[in-house]
């Protein structure tokens, strides 16, 4: 077994979770304020019913991830499902006005209630200090600048040296897309690479497909059965954590 030289890591269930998340009527109506707030500010409120606008645009996007998920995992373009869904309120935006309303709507992991692990961050500060290349490789529905910026703000964006994010890079994980881009930025070969990530679906079986070592970090309440390879066999990981300080003890990872 070659030796491990990166992990890569999901992040929402493994390195943090949302214990108290606001109800979707609260998320909603905070969306929507938001949506005003900027349709104001573009003269565009007149006629527009915000909490529907929100509405749908969310119910959108669930329904297009959740096709592309199981077909061709192909991320939605988000700011463009946006503008299709303001356009039929009669809304006719820009590709700039689109990008707007896409990050408007959605209010961030903060007011969602984030919360870090507690050994999550002194987890990969040992990793980094035993000399492990760090990155993160997940599906979201915001990337770009306003998700970099909650990253800083808990601390977490400069211990990684890469950052594939399925909205930003086109594609869904188990997609190999995602964690090739990954791999090739750090330099190094799948091999050589573990990934660390709640999903059997999404991290186990997308990483052993390229030959990867999975970790499964077991969540709270599994909801995944079986996940399958390309080939058809079930995906197990090659280990199971229910913390992530429990990396420092596995044996490709100890000093």
């Amino acid at each position: 077994m070659s030796t491990i030289r990166a992990i890569l890591f999901d992040l929402g269930d493994t390195l943090w979770h949302f214990p108290r998340m606001p109800s979707r009527d609260e998320r909603l109506t905070h969306s929507a304020a938001r949506v005003e707030s900027l349709l104001r500010g573009w003269s565009m409120c007149d006629g527009v019913d915000c909490l529907v606008l929100a509405t749908d645009i969310q119910r959108a996007d669930w329904e297009q991830t959740w096709q592309n998920y199981q077909s061709h995992l192909r991320s939605p373009h988000f700011p463009t499902l946006a503008r299709e869904v303001a356009a039929a309120h009669g809304l006719p935006l820009t590709e700039e006005q689109a990008l707007e309303l896409w990050h408007a709507l959605n209010v961030g992991g903060l007011f969602l209630g984030r919360e870090i692990f507690p050994d999550s961050m002194p987890t990969l500060l040992t990793l980094r200090e035993r000399g492990y290349r760090l990155g993160v490789v997940t599906n979201r529905s915001l990337g770009g600048p306003p998700f970099m910026e909650e990253m800083r703000f808990h601390g977490m964006h400069d211990l990684f040296e890469t950052f594939a994010i399925s909205c930003d890079d086109g594609w869904l994980k188990p997609a190999p897309g995602l964690f090739q881009k990954a791999i090739e930025e750090l330099g190094v070969r799948p091999e050589e690479t573990a990934m660390v990530g709640d999903s059997l679906r999404a991290d186990v079986a997308g990483a052993k497909a390229l030959g990867m070592t999975a970790i499964w970090k077991r969540p709270p309440n599994p909801v995944e059965e079986e996940a399958l390879l390309p080939d058809g066999s079930p995906a197990r990981p090659d280990y199971v954590i229910d913390h992530p300080g429990e990396l420092l003890n596995l044996p490709p990872f100890r000093r």
